[in-house]
């Protein structure tokens, strides 16, 4: 059977309290299923990313640096984007192999992907970190050109088998696709849901330098 690979193409070492608890790497890969309008990360899905096809061990080679900084913090590793999740048997491999080291595993996902690609993942990630885009589904396929009934079921997913305090839901607000009304009407409906941790935020625009507000 071919060895699995992780399509690499960037990885973003020693970084504090942002994806994760503790010093954490954020392990970039290449692929989406999303088209959105204003990508800040097109490199990872229009081939002009420099990529590396690193097996798991070759990817652990790679990040066993920080191994130390992980134990003492409570870190470990953020699989992103592009949409990790497009590469759960990488992930699952990966945390099967060396999640005995003590390393925390977090994914940073948009759930637009199939839902055995989320069940694969859900014994070994410590935590989720869900870019909704928006709750409504004519907005979120006029801004993503996706299916939001897709996102939706995936979301019901961890619901239904990790519980609300092992994801965070990030709610944009982008100007000329939803209001701050709606917004607040995104993370209503996300309540209703279920969902508990919220992070209201303003998306910044590709070369805009406004600082981000969040809540």
């Amino acid at each position: 059977m071919k060895e699995l690979t992780y399509p690499l193409y960037s990885i973003s070492r020693l970084r504090m309290q942002t994806d994760g608890k503790g010093v954490t790497s954020l392990i970039g890969s290449v692929g989406c299923p999303l088209r959105c309008k204003y990508c800040l990360n097109p490199e990872s899905w229009n081939g002009r990313a420099k990529v590396n096809h690193v097996t798991v061990d070759e990817l652990y080679e790679r990040v066993k640096i920080d191994n130390l900084y992980f134990i003492t913090t409570g870190g470990g590793l953020t699989f992103g984007g592009g949409e990790s999740l497009l590469h759960a048997d990488f992930i699952a491999s990966f945390a099967r192999k060396y999640k005995s080291l003590g390393w925390k595993i977090y994914v940073e996902t948009s759930l637009s992907i199939p839902a055995e690609n989320v069940e694969k993942v859900l014994p070994f990630v410590d935590a989720f970190s869900v870019d909704c885009k928006d709750m409504d589904p004519e907005r979120y396929r006029k801004y993503t050109g996706g299916d939001y009934s897709v996102f939706e079921n995936n979301l019901r997913i961890l619901l239904d088998n990790i519980g609300p305090e092992q994801f965070q839901v990030r709610v944009p607000y982008i100007k000329g696709y939803n209001t701050r009304e709606q917004q607040l009407e995104n993370k209503l409906k996300l309540l209703n849901m279920g969902v508990t941790h919220i992070q209201l935020f303003d998306y910044i625009m590709p070369g805009d330098s406004t600082p981000q507000r969040g809540s």
